[in-house]
């Protein structure tokens, strides 16, 4: 099993957004499936980048911005190549990993991007980047060394 994962910190809804919508560009030719828990919806904000910007709505059309009430009815599918992309605050994420966690296959594919608000985990930032394989920016992944 390959499981990567990468935390990322962001300043506000629209940067995260941004951060996604450029991740999930280059990472949805390489035949992804992508799966989120999001504990604050981010579909408004996604949609006015993706006027403004005009960023291919294909990318993300069968990606659900909305937020995730009930971690635990969320369906996954372990047999593919999926990006977990989980976004709350430090429960809302252990939560969503360890479900995650007990649904990978031993030959799955995975990658679990932890979204963070800077401002709410700042303190935590340090313990957060060490248990993580890479940092994920808006430039792209980057590994931890």
């Amino acid at each position: 099993m390959k499981v990567e994962k990468l935390c990322n910190f962001y300043a506000s809804k629209y940067h995260l957004s941004i951060i996604l919508l450029e991740y999930l560009k280059e990472k949805k030719s390489k035949k992804y499936s992508v799966v989120t828990f999001l504990q604050d919806e981010i579909e408004d904000e996604l949609n006015v980048l993706r006027n403004k910007y005009k960023y291919d709505i294909n990318l993300t059309k069968d990606v659900d911005f909305k937020a995730t009430k009930d971690i635990y009815r969320k369906e996954i599918d372990s047999s593919k190549n999926t990006i977990f992309i989980v976004e709350g605050n430090l429960n809302y994420i252990n939560e969503a990993n360890e479900y995650i966690d007990s649904f990978l296959e031993k030959n799955s594919n995975a990658k679990i991007v932890n979204c963070y608000n800077f401002s709410h985990q700042k303190q935590f930032m340090r313990d957060i980047i060490a248990k993580s394989d890479k940092i994920l920016f808006t430039t792209g992944e980057k590994v931890i060394d």
